[in-house]
């Protein structure tokens, strides 16, 4: 019964994940979408004004769904150690999107898509080695073969060479593995709830001073008009707090492989919900990408001979077993 109840909660989480990672691979073609059919709302659509409206708003929204007051409650409940974890979550939360938006500026988005799945690989191994959680041979060859294929063709892509903004993108997946990580700490203490809303609401407060500081007041000059607050209401519940709440309950209880085997899909949602909705095909480079990634997962999930894969002791703590 037991090992029954053990699968159904893995394939729970897997399906959260999953559902997440679809809403996260929508973000980008449906903004873009949006930019190119909103009218005079379009032109207010822009990295930054989403962010911070879409992230201040599903804040709000998730105080006033699960109610102001036990959320208060729990947050004064807190120790200080837990609150010094939860600073943490704000600000990688606040960081990550400053170092794409500011990758954006000197590097393409193909080489962000492709990039990032650094995230993926880095996660891995940090679980290894915070975790203990086992890699086999063959997955820390699959990683090899992502990681060096990707690094490759965005350097020959690139005319032998590497954009700053490209090591900046390898950054912010760096910032994003160690994301992962303590959330998944802050979860054990946290509830869904009170995360999701400090996670959105203080991160964007936190991103709207920072960029102000970066770019000055005049960066958000169109963030204020009143049909792209109630476009990116919509936004917030549908992209932002669905593919959150479905992400941290996926990764609460899934294992460190299985978040970094699944995460390594994103692209190619990304890509076909950019074929679907904007009529955009793969170039040959992410042709390429997309190839070298396939292989690598391949590789990574066959069975090494005479050995089980299994949850390490921290993984099932971390899960809630």
């Amino acid at each position: 019964m037991i090992p029954l109840l053990g699968m159904a909660a893995r394939n729970k989480s897997t399906i959260s994940i999953l559902v997440a990672l679809v809403c996260f691979a929508l973000a980008s073609p449906v903004v873009k979408l949006l930019g190119e059919t909103g009218g005079e709302v379009g032109n207010a659509i822009s990295f930054c004004n989403l962010l911070f409206i879409g992230n201040l708003l599903a804040g709000i929204m998730v105080l006033v769904s699960f109610g102001a007051k036990g959320i208060v409650k729990e947050l004064v409940s807190f120790k200080p150690k837990q609150y010094l974890i939860l600073l943490v979550c704000i600000v990688i939360a606040a960081l990550y999107p400053g170092l794409i938006y500011t990758a954006l500026e000197s590097t393409t988005v193909t080489n962000v898509v492709m990039l990032s799945r650094f995230e993926s690989i880095l996660y891995g191994l940090l679980a290894w080695v915070v975790f203990r959680n086992v890699l086999n041979r063959n997955e820390l060859i699959g990683f090899g073969i992502i990681g060096a294929g990707v690094l490759s063709i965005v350097y020959i892509k690139e005319m032998y060479m590497f954009r700053n903004g490209d090591m900046v993108v390898l950054m912010a997946a760096a910032v994003e593995a160690v994301a992962i990580v303590v959330s998944k700490e802050t979860l054990k203490f946290c509830s869904l709830r009170t995360f999701l809303f400090v996670r959105n609401f203080f991160s964007a407060i936190a991103f709207f001073v920072i960029a102000i500081q970066l770019y000055g007041a005049h960066h958000f000059a169109e963030a204020f008009h009143p049909k792209l607050w109630l476009l990116m209401a919509i936004y917030s519940v549908v992209i932002i707090i669905l593919g959150q709440f479905m992400w941290y309950r996926g990764i609460k209880s899934a294992s460190s492989d299985v978040v970094s085997n699944l995460t390594m899909i994103t692209p190619f949602l990304t890509l076909a919900f950019a074929f679907l909705l904007l009529g955009e095909t793969p170039d040959l480079y992410e042709s390429i990408a997309i190839a070298v990634i396939l292989t690598g997962m391949i590789v990574a999930k066959i069975k090494v001979k005479g050995k089980d894969e299994t949850v390490t002791q921290v993984d099932k703590s971390l899960s809630g077993g």
